[in-house]
């Protein structure tokens, strides 16, 4: 099942926001809602910086972040230090990062974020999970995007113990994001386990030579 056709079932309504904006991602803030998407088609600028980067020799960097008027300097330091790609061909992208850093830490009021971004391509988080986090920002700007399922298609009990098919009761409910889109997950701190953290995954590749370039903001 695709976000085209989820709406046609009832049950997103406990649990999902459609977010039409970036700003109305902050639905995520409602104690009954655990994901927040707001799909978006990507700009020509934005296309062309991630599809000259997304096969170059760059791998990945995770670096805490200050929330100021500097977030996009920070972020082309980050790019210059671990990546031989040209920085003028990323302009688009450190853009794009930016904004989804000041709208991420604008919804969770931090002063620093930590950012990841990464080429994938292996099965790694193959397994249906919740995070151990308050709430995550992702966004794959390449390649396929995160699968989640319904509160109700999931037997939790089995959740860190048993199989993917133990997990996930109806497996024609799971929804998959697509390319750019951009979802806030809220997860579940170890200590305090509420039963209400979304259930999700990364999409099986390794068999597949797909690439993705994945970014992921924490607090």
């Amino acid at each position: 099942m695709t976000l085209t056709s989820l709406f046609n079932w009832t049950k997103e309504k406990e649990h999902f926001h459609n977010a039409s904006t970036l700003s109305s991602l902050d639905g995520i803030r409602q104690p009954h809602i655990n994901i927040a998407i707001h799909q978006r088609m990507p700009s020509t600028g934005l296309k062309q910086s991630v599809d000259s980067f997304v096969n170059s020799s760059f791998t990945g960097f995770e670096s805490t972040v200050e929330v100021t008027t500097e977030v996009g300097a920070q972020i082309e330091k980050i790019f210059v230090a671990t990546s031989v790609h040209p920085i003028n061909e990323l302009s688009a992208l450190i853009e794009d990062i930016q904004q989804l850093i000041y709208q991420f830490a604008a919804i969770c009021n931090a002063e620093y974020v930590r950012v990841h971004l990464k080429t994938v391509t292996n099965d790694a988080c193959r397994k249906f999970h919740i995070d151990g986090y308050d709430l995550r920002l992702l966004c794959s700007y390449a390649g396929p995007g995160t699968e989640w399922t319904y509160n109700d298609n999931v037997n939790r009990k089995y959740l860190g113990l048993g199989e993917n098919e133990q997990i996930i009761k109806d497996w024609s409910y799971i929804n998959q994001l697509n390319s750019y889109d951009v979802a806030i997950l809220k997860g579940e701190l170890p200590h305090q386990r509420t039963g209400k953290g979304v259930v999700h995954r990364s999409p099986a590749i390794e068999l597949t030579g797909a690439r993705r370039l994945v970014l992921r903001i924490d607090i």
